[in-house]
């Protein structure tokens, strides 16, 4: 649980981008990196997930609850706010993020709820400022020593950064959405094997946008719902590899529309296999190998199918020094229009150094390559990040982040094209 903490206080500083929800996958936890495994791989730690006692807020005691309020304050500057290739607009900002977690801790029924409010507001373009809000609540259920249930439920609401892809460039303000959703996961453990059954709902609603002249931008053609089912078994040779199968399918339900553009309304499969292992005290890591296929309901869409790859590794260089890479490909929606997703091919590379006990310097770069489907478009968008965390006190952290953003765009339907540069200093106050 500490370890959780000061990890989360290592990331929470940071406000080189506002922060963005991502689709959830079930299968996430395949072969993590982590040393907090189903398998006990604790032999490295990161540099990330060290604890750090001396440094790790605690919470307040209120009963049997524990409560940890949290604050951070930063502010930033973006060189390229509208993310155009030429007239760049610049601007400072300020961004406020206060959150509160309130946990239940039990053997037996764990509870936990957290919320979050996160309010950007720029210096001199007041139609980007953004107020947004996340609300989590949790119940894990440990039935037996063999079997656990893991309950989730999510709401809030976001707006799309204007580097993204899917914001139209022609809206005078960033598009705004809601997403909701919930996740139920049982897990049932015997001896080697463990087996696993995810279900999965998740809502998104986008508000329309509008022209600096006024004129409707329509996004309703994006909300969707998206239902999901996946099961995965994990069996372990050895204490330092185990073998996995997974599938899941999932439906992709849209918004009934009157017009020109048809619904895209899918329904999909994944399969795959793979293995997470430990490779002496130097490595850690997984690779998961499979097939995806997304069927689309309109005959004027293109169905897609693929090989899906995702695969990490953790290389403990030194104590001190973690180098982790990623990869990861499969198929995600777009709300570009005309198009009904695109194939993302996503490659990360970051490296944590523990300069001091509570000074860590990280650096890293990312590629994410999209090909559109149904449309002749593809992109490939670079990014590159650097930080610096500096625990002061259980209840204090000062962060430093820098971040480079370039895309490239390429087809007959081709998108912007673009370089943008952020700065930002946070401040983090944890605990009273």
């Amino acid at each position: 649980m500490k370890r959780a903490i000061t990890f989360a206080l290592l990331g929470s500083c940071g406000f080189a981008v506002p922060a963005l929800a991502q689709q959830s996958d079930a299968t996430d936890g395949l072969g993590s990196v982590s040393s907090e495994n189903s398998f006990g791989r604790d032999r490295n730690i990161g540099v990330l997930e060290r604890r750090r006692p001396d440094y790790t807020p605690e919470p307040i005691q209120l009963g049997v609850l524990e409560l940890m309020p949290r604050m951070a304050i930063g502010a930033g500057y973006d060189d390229n706010l509208y993310a155009q290739e030429n007239d760049r607009i610049g601007d400072a900002y300020l961004r406020i993020r206060p959150r509160v977690s309130l946990v239940r801790p039990s053997p037996t029924l764990k509870l936990s709820l957290d919320g979050e409010l996160d309010l950007l507001r720029y210096a001199d373009r007041a139609s980007e400022n953004a107020t947004q809000y996340s609300v989590n609540a949790g119940a894990l259920y440990t039935i037996s020593k063999s079997d656990t249930l893991n309950l989730t439920l999510r709401n809030g609401r976001y707006s799309q950064e204007r580097v993204s892809p899917d914001s139209p460039t022609q809206a005078s303000r960033p598009v705004r959405f809601t997403l909701s959703g919930g996740t139920a996961t049982y897990t049932h453990v015997f001896n080697r094997l463990r087996v696993r059954g995810v279900v999965d709902v998740e809502n998104r609603n986008y508000s329309n946008s509008v022209t600096p002249l006024g004129d409707p931008i329509d996004q309703d053609f994006r909300d969707h719902t998206t239902y999901t089912g996946t099961a995965v078994g994990e069996y372990a040779l050895s204490p330092s590899i185990a073998l996995f199968v997974a599938g899941s399918l999932n439906k992709r339900d849209y918004r009934e529309r009157i017009g020109p553009v048809a619904a895209r309304d899918s329904k999909g499969f994944e399969l795959a296999g793979g293995a997470s292992f430990e490779l002496g005290r130097k490595a850690r890591g997984a690779l998961r190998l499979g097939y995806f296929q997304q069927d689309y309901r309109p005959v004027e869409f293109e169905d897609v199918s693929g090989l899906l790859v995702r695969g990490e590794l953790a290389y403990f260089l030194t104590p001190l020094v973690t180098i982790t890479g990623t990869v990861d490909r499969g198929i995600k929606e777009t709300g570009v229009n005309g198009a009904t997703g695109y194939l993302a091919t996503n490659m990360t590379l970051r490296a944590d150094y523990e300069l001091l006990r509570n000074l860590i310097i990280s650096a890293g770069g990312e590629l994410e390559k999209r090909d559109f489907n149904n449309i002749d478009r593809r992109d490939d968008r670079w990014t590159w990040r650097g930080s610096a965390s500096y625990l002061v006190s259980k209840r204090m952290a000062l962060r430093f982040d820098v971040q480079r953003r370039t895309q490239s765009s390429w087809g007959a339907t081709a998108g912007r094209e673009f370089t943008d540069n952020r700065v930002s200093v946070g401040l983090t106050f944890s605990g009273l």
